[in-house]
């Protein structure tokens, strides 16, 4: 029976960073998928839909030349072509992660377990002393009253569109919703999104979702919220969703109706009570060092909910790792610094507390906000739209937080988290050179804002007026 020192369930983004780590580490390692590497963030997440976007983009610069001084095309869209260039993003990112399997063995098909060491894979037994499972999610399918028969698209399908429908529904305000939304509304079609919430993105500062919201619905998109999904019909042609608001039921026509309403941990099919291993409606269970309730088994990225984002289940894969093999050096993982975008244009960023969740935390918090507008950059390449947001607590004024809504503003988001990891002062930030003219330099005028304004400044203005009192 063959015998691997560590079996990886799941090549998407953890399971592939997970098998290289441990190759490096010299380890011998198996990579079991059920058909193909990549995991939903090549094939069907962040890849295709982050290439559909920029498609948009395109589109949408053509519509807005003339306020450049140049003239507007009005470009046809070849939905078709559009998926052809969709494809070929993914295909060429595919290509670049084979360096992520050298020195690994890769195999496909049904994986089970039988005990925490022994498992099997196409009815071949093998053991395994530690295995990761990194088996990530799939959409959420919500049971909804005629649904399945009257058809939707979720992100697993709608990249392969061939077509560009004219009316879309989209049902979720989420960060899923609001990215595909803005960009089919930008393609041409016509959109409408359902929000169960009071406001799309609900996660986020209210300030971001209000402005990210204004930028949708002046560019066309219809946005219903406190609108709870309860059927679907087919009209003919089209296709209906029923939505209830309070008393009121609401009826859209579309096309097409593509849900973007949460996701839902792959754990089926595994036999994870026969090797002890527990799990929820979110997923599977996991302590502090990614451990699973079976010994030797641990478990990371979508699969354990909480953070869903490629780059999480990136830093739980090393994490999990190191745990799995050299267990005597256990370490934690550790959620104060996860930074999230949300790619709509203008993008969506966010670390750290809300200004909310700081007061809750902190005795003094203090909030700086910078206007986009007043980046040089942002004037050059006439991106104005937009704020950062800096919270900051405690008497040394400590960076606990940011939310951001700019251009490229996801970009700028790693200068701020490093801050944040690091513990880093607002002077660290101030007293590094930034290149100008750049986007980045707003991080450092916002924080030179926060400097003006915070305790440091206010005690050396007394010690400057002292000296200048004292030398006359």
């Amino acid at each position: 029976m063959t015998r691997y020192d560590l079996t990886i369930i799941g090549g998407g983004s953890g399971g592939l960073i997970a098998a290289r780590l441990a190759a490096a580490l010299d380890a011998n390692v198996l990579l079991v998928d059920k058909e193909r590497l990549g995991g939903d963030c090549l094939n069907y997440g962040c890849v295709p839909s982050k290439s559909l976007i920029h498609v948009a983009r395109l589109v949408h610069q053509s519509k807005v030349a003339a306020k450049f001084g140049l003239i507007p095309t009005g470009p046809g869209v070849d939905m078709g072509q559009v998926s052809n260039y969709v494809q070929g993003v993914i295909r060429r990112v595919a290509d670049g992660e084979g360096r992520y399997t050298e020195g690994v063995t890769v195999k496909f098909g049904k994986l089970v377990f039988k005990s925490a060491t022994e498992l099997e894979l196409n009815g071949e037994p093998f053991t395994s002393r530690s295995t990761i499972i990194a088996s990530g999610s799939r959409p959420a399918v919500p049971d909804i009253e005629g649904l399945a028969a009257t058809g939707f698209l979720t992100n697993e399908g709608i990249f392969d569109l061939a077509r560009l429908p004219a009316t879309i529904v989209v049902v979720g305000g989420g960060p899923v919703g609001v990215e595909l939304g803005q960009a089919f509304e930008r393609l041409g079609a016509k959109v409408t999104i359902v929000q169960r919430a009071e406001r799309i993105l609900p996660g986020e500062d209210p300030e971001m979702s209000q402005a990210v919201a204004g930028v949708l619905e002046s560019e066309g998109i219809q946005i219903v919220t406190n609108a709870r999904f309860i059927k679907a019909a087919r009209d003919g042609q089209k296709k209906v969703v029923t939505a209830k608001q309070g008393d009121r039921l609401l009826n859209f026509e579309a096309d097409e109706i593509v849900l973007a309403v949460g996701r839902w941990p792959n754990i089926e099919g595994l036999n994870l009570e026969t090797a002890g291993i527990e799990s929820g409606e979110k997923g599977i269970k996991v302590n502090d060092f990614l451990q699973t309730t079976a010994p030797g088994v641990l478990a990371i990225g979508d699969v354990i909910g909480g953070y869903l984002f490629s780059h999480v289940a990136a830093y739980q894969a090393g994490v999990a790792v190191r745990n799995a093999l050299v267990p005597v050096f256990r370490k934690k993982v550790d959620y104060r610094v996860v930074p999230r975008c949300t790619f709509t244009d203008p993008e969506a960023a966010r670390v750290g507390l809300t200004p909310e969740e700081a007061e809750k935390q902190y005795r003094q918090v203090r909030i700086v906000k910078f206007p986009w507008a007043e980046i040089d950059r942002a004037q050059a390449e006439g991106e104005t739209l937009g704020f950062i947001k800096l919270v900051l607590a405690g008497k040394k004024g400590e960076i606990v937080g940011a939310h951001m809504v700019g251009a490229h503003a996801g970009e700028l988001l790693g200068e701020v988290s490093l801050a944040m990891q690091h513990d880093l002062r607002l002077s660290d930030i101030l007293n590094t050179i930034h290149a100008y003219p750049t986007m980045n330099t707003g991080i450092q005028q916002a924080v030179f804002e926060a400097y003006l304004e915070g305790r440091v400044i206010a005690t050396n203005r007394k010690l400057v007026r002292a000296l200048t009192r004292f030398r006359r």
